[in-house]
């Protein structure tokens, strides 16, 4: 029996052994001889017998177990205590293996897991059974071979009868089954193509060179399809569309260089001393107000002005009654008072001199200042 195990041993060496390193194999094929030493309740004449095996281990990667082993042996003949009779034990195990690096190729491992145990020919406390094992080990991978020398001792606990054993074995672990690490390319062919003219737009109006009909247009000019400037005035405010920041003010509103509405002089003049607004003066609050409901982004600031007749702070106080008494009249005419503000710079912004009545008559004025 043992010539037949070691046999077959040195067979599988000689199939399986391989020239890349172990762990770049899918699985390992390990052939091994081991010695267990039985308790007492085995009833065997011999304590300390011969094993033989193979176990098949799956690598494992990217988890914290490294393998998976299958494991079958089949003791020697044995024969039993105060008895002609003998017996076989055959063992098989499924096994979960943790390896513990110590260099690149000397290894620590640690294993556990159930199998069964099959007795041909059952005597006393020795019987089929469920069994558990566990165990430690060392392996050292021979470099250029792909095959690995293991050694381990083992506890293995019949459940039956609760008989222990000690295993001791030594096997040779083979490589099968190369894991495939090359990356495959995708190759996408080049196909040569003829070169193109390279067609710019030297003045940066969105249109090629080779379609632009007007190559010169100004610096942020809108064009057409044809490169050429488009010179529309949609608000009829003055100022061409592709320069218009407020294109939507409505026609005869003063605007400055932008499109946008700035100040509004009310034309309201006030008698000395006076808040009052006078009735001559309606028309022009009127057009004013319709100017805001026809656009209603506008939101003005109401200003008023004295002359320099009087104390500051009389005529401060006076040109913020003067701007609150035209912020009325336009609430009047249906301005909301959420477009409208007012402040009074008394006579501190004079366009006119105050030497003369006529001068005098000029500062004591209401302008609006709009937004849009």
């Amino acid at each position: 029996m043992k010539n037949i195990l070691l046999t077959s041993i040195l067979c599988a060496s000689s199939l399986f052994a391989a020239s890349d390193p172990s762990h770049t194999y899918s699985y390992e094929v390990t052939p091994f001889v081991s010695g267990i030493l039985t308790d007492s309740k085995a009833g065997l004449k011999d304590d300390n017998y011969f094993n033989g095996g193979i176990s098949l281990g799956k690598n494992i990667d990217d988890s914290f177990i490294d393998q998976i082993e299958i494991v079958y042996m089949r003791s020697d003949s044995l024969e039993y205590e105060n008895s002609n009779g003998n017996t076989n034990i055959n063992r098989a195990f499924l096994n979960a293996v943790k390896k513990f690096a110590i260099t690149d190729r000397f290894a620590a491992y640690g294993l556990a897991g159930l199998g069964y145990q099959d007795v041909t020919q059952e005597l006393g406390d020795l019987e089929d059974s469920a069994v558990f094992n566990y165990g430690v080990g060392l392996r050292y991978d021979i470099p250029y071979y792909g095959i690995a020398v293991k050694g381990d001792i083992r506890h293995l606990i019949a459940v039956k009868n609760t008989q222990n054993d000690f295993m001791y074995t030594l096997g040779l672990a083979m490589p099968l089954g190369k894991k495939n690490s090359d990356v495959v390319a995708a190759k996408i062919p080049v196909v040569a193509q003829a070169a193109e003219p390279i067609d710019g737009d030297d003045d940066n109006d969105g249109v090629l060179n080779s379609k632009d009909l007007c190559p010169e247009t100004a610096p942020g000019a809108r064009v057409d399809i044809n490169g050429c400037e488009i010179k529309n005035d949609d608000d009829k405010d003055g100022v061409l569309n592709n320069f218009d920041k407020c294109p939507n003010t409505s026609a005869g509103i003063k605007v400055n260089k932008d499109g946008c509405v700035e100040i509004v002089n009310l034309n309201i003049n006030f008698d000395n001393d006076s808040s009052e607004i006078k009735n001559q003066y309606r028309k022009n609050l009127e057009t004013f107000a319709n100017t805001l409901k026809q656009n209603k982004s506008l939101t003005a600031v109401i200003e008023a002005h004295t002359d320099s007749k009087g104390s500051d702070a009389y005529n401060q106080n006076l040109s913020d009654r003067r701007a609150i008494s035209v912020l009325n009249a336009l609430k009047a005419l249906d301005i909301k008072a959420s477009r409208l503000s007012s402040v009074g710079y008394g006579e501190s912004q004079p366009i006119a001199t105050n030497d003369t009545e006529a001068g005098k008559a000029l500062n004591r004025r209401v302008t609006a200042l709009v937004n849009q």
